[in-house]
């Protein structure tokens, strides 16, 4: 009986620590804003999200596999919190979805994913990835327009750790069976207070040939200034061309950080015609009510020509006129 008993605590100690080796993590966001747009056609306002952070549930997870080695993954799910929908009326996880292998080599991530392409722009952006004064160069560009513009499906993707200390890279392939198929590589620069990537992109796109592209970011840390610029071309084979510049800044004071930009974004034809231009100055702010929540307010000027018609929060507005949009909201993550 007694050897029985020890048996069984040997044999629950091990499982105890195997499973100390591994984790699995719940965690998502909740944003929800009152947004108004007004463009010259129509203007609307509305109850909306994700102005802040994409709204999501997720699960992220890793395994001890020993001598460095480590297995991880991450799914996640975005929704429309203020009516309850899937952010994608098709793909259930339309976030992230991957697994990968992690070691002091890298990590190698197999699935759905960020692309090199996107996180240039998420990144060097002060409004970051989502909201109303956000994006103008991505969202002017011809990339925006591909299936990869985002998160690309069926990826093979490594992430490489810090090389000499200063530089790290990130190299992308999708599968190349499909015909909008990305690659795409990024080297990112940090020292001190100055951060730069460069990614160089490749979508395929059989209806208007491949497109390619080149994106530039660079950030600097100053005291409570950030400063950011970011540039963006992409050239297709036999379609239309774009190109994008953005100037943004923060500001930060105690638990509030005030942003404010300036870019534009311009579309020429195969026969280098201008078709369409597009200036947004967008201004902002921040509040950090705690670790987990954060009241934020944006509002953005677009100002179109050249046939451009671009405009925000859902209203319309005809070539060549401007348009006007606004969100304030609260996010709290877990």
């Amino acid at each position: 009986m007694i050897k029985k008993t020890m048996a069984l605590t040997a044999l629950l100690a091990a499982a105890a620590g195997a499973s100390a080796q591994s984790s699995v993590t719940v965690f998502g966001v909740i944003d929800a804003n009152v947004g108004w747009g007004k463009g010259s056609l129509t203007s609307l306002k509305r109850l909306g999200n994700s102005g802040f952070l994409g709204s999501r549930l997720g699960f992220r997870g890793t395994e001890d596999l020993g001598g460095g080695l480590k297995v991880n993954f991450v799914i996640e799910t975005g929704f429309n919190n203020d009516d309850g929908t899937s952010a994608s009326p098709t793909v259930f996880w339309n976030r992230l979805s991957y697994v990968g292998l992690s070691g002091g080599w890298g990590e190698l991530q197999l699935g759905r994913n960020y692309t090199p392409t996107f996180l240039v722009h998420a990144t060097y952006d002060a409004f970051g990835p989502q909201g109303v004064a956000a994006q103008q160069v991505l969202f002017g560009s011809m990339e925006v327009s591909q299936p990869a513009n985002i998160r690309a499906n069926d990826s093979v993707n490594y992430n490489s750790p810090k090389l000499g200390g200063l530089v790290t890279v990130q190299a992308m392939v999708t599968d190349r069976s499909t015909p909008n198929d990305y690659k795409g590589i990024r080297a990112n620069l940090s020292t001190g207070g100055l951060s730069a990537d460069l990614a160089v992109g490749h979508f395929g796109n059989p209806t208007i040939g491949d497109l390619k592209s080149l994106t530039i970011g660079a950030r600097y840390v100053t005291g409570p200034f950030k400063l950011y610029a970011l540039h963006d071309r992409a050239n297709s084979g036999t379609g239309s061309d774009s190109k994008g510049t953005q100037v943004s800044m923060g500001y930060v004071m105690g638990a509030t950080e005030l942003k404010a930009s300036i870019a534009r974004s311009d579309l020429t034809s195969a026969a280098g015609a201008d078709i369409g231009t597009t200036r947004r100055i967008g201004l902002g702010f921040t509040h950090a009510m705690s670790k987990r929540s954060f009241l934020y307010g944006q509002v953005a000027q677009l100002s179109n020509s050249n046939g451009a018609r671009m405009t925000v929060n859902g209203a319309t507005t005809a070539a060549n006129q401007s348009a006007t949009g606004f969100d304030l909201g609260f996010a709290h993550t877990f």
